[in-house]
């Protein structure tokens, strides 16, 4: 029997393989946490999580998408790395 690993598909493993980068910025005092894929000179993609979810939801996709675009996924406030605000 295999492991779900060695049945993954060769682009899953490759995109989970592409580190992101950690980046943070502050919004009117909360800390709200991205990762980001690609080129930063590039035009701009943003990926947004739905409820219950994080930015590394988009791990397995994100890598995909840099051919020509500076991928950026975000921690809505409250979610993953993110602050919470009232």
């Amino acid at each position: 029997m295999t492991s779900p690993a060695e049945d993954a598909p060769e682009w899953f493993t490759k995109a989970l393989a592409t580190e992101p980068e950690a980046r943070q910025v502050d919004v009117e005092g909360t800390p709200i946490a991205y990762l980001a894929w690609g080129e930063p000179s590039s035009r701009g993609l943003v990926l947004v999580h739905g409820g219950g979810a994080h930015a590394h939801w988009w791990d397995h996709i994100a890598p995909l998408l840099t051919g020509d675009r500076r991928v950026l996924a975000l921690d809505l406030s409250g979610h993953g790395d993110s602050g919470r605000r009232d």
